[in-house]
């Protein structure tokens, strides 16, 4: 028995510094043997040439053009110099803005403010669509023009405008509404979609009443909400296609008020005394029943101590007599 065991164990031994023996004289090939470095190694696809501009890859193009007769491949340009003007145009052309702009400015006359900013609109063919014009309390006038202009003028409006009067501030925003635009396309689309289906559906359906006025039910909502979308875009186009600008004017004033005299102050004091009399007037008025119930109150207090005190000396004289 110790035998055998003897003998299992020496060829154990035996295999395992074989085996380590084997992996070594691998190992020591790979990183000596002159066979592997004269091999060809098999070659790794080669990594994608970076794009050149179109100046760049003139000598390519004539050495690939002699070797192989193939045409002249040029990358396309990146973004940056080389832009094709067409591309930008194009994504303006994408793009929905809403452009507004507010002015403030002060003139030496409103009415003279009012009559330039005309001019202006006329010459940039621009849509006057609102104005106010109020005088204040010290004496000065301020007022407000609201203009729609096509955005191809906007900048050129603006650049006019500015030259009117004394600029104060001036304050313009550029809303993108493209996102909101293509979403409301979307959804008008697939509510179009959605009602020809149902008008199918109701051309050739044959069955009971209920289910053809369940149909027309149907219908009557999505038209509906096909006439609101179609409004929002409606409007959207709206506020698209014309610019908004308003322009504020306003006369100088100073601290001391322009026609501040001492017979309006008169004038004023008399008014808010007035306004205090006629409000206590309306006070009155609105409590006169509280008051009223008030007294009588106090009158049915006033009889019973008296009818009380009135018994009382009665009992005492009556008392006294006896």
């Amino acid at each position: 028995m110790r035998k055998t065991a003897i003998v299992f164990l020496a060829l154990f031994v035996i295999l395992a510094f074989g085996c380590a023996k084997k992996a070594e004289e691998s190992t020591f090939a790979e990183k000596e043997s002159p066979y592997l470095a004269d091999e060809p190694a098999e070659e790794a696809p080669a990594a994608p040439e970076p794009m050149k501009s179109k100046k760049m890859d003139t000598s390519l193009a004539d050495e690939r053009g002699t070797a192989g007769g193939a045409e002249e491949v040029t990358a396309p340009d990146v973004l940056g110099e080389g832009v094709p003007e067409a591309s930008a145009a194009e994504l303006g052309r994408e793009l929905k803005l809403i452009r507004t702009a507010d002015l403030t400015t002060e003139v030496d006359d409103v009415d003279d403010g009012f009559e330039e900013i005309y001019a202006v609109a006329k010459a940039e063919k621009a849509i006057v669509v609102g104005t106010t014009h109020s005088v204040a309390d010290e004496g000065y006038s301020y007022g407000s023009v609201t203009l729609k202009v096509d955005p191809s003028k906007y900048d050129e409006t603006m650049k006019a405008l500015r030259k009117v009067g004394k600029l104060l501030s001036e304050n313009s925003t550029t809303e993108d509404v493209t996102q909101e635009y293509v979403d409301l396309q979307a959804r008008l689309e697939n509510a179009e979609r959605t009602r020809d289906r149902y008008l199918e559906i109701l051309a050739t359906r044959t069955g009971a009443v209920h289910d053809v006025l369940e149909v027309e039910r149907e219908i009557e909502r999505v038209t509906e909400n096909v006439e609101r979308l179609k409004g929002q875009l409606r409007y959207l186009d709206s506020q698209i296609g014309l610019s908004t600008i308003t322009v504020n004017l306003e006369e100088p004033h100073g601290a001391v008020p322009t026609g501040y005299n001492f017979g309006k102050a008169i004038k004023d004091a008399l008014r808010i005394a007035l306004r205090i009399c006629i409000f206590l007037i309306q006070a009155l008025i609105v409590l006169m029943p509280f008051i009223i119930i008030l007294v009588i109150l106090v009158l049915i207090i006033r009889f019973i101590v008296w009818f009380w005190r009135r018994r009382r000396r009665k009992a005492k004289k009556a008392a006294t007599e006896a």
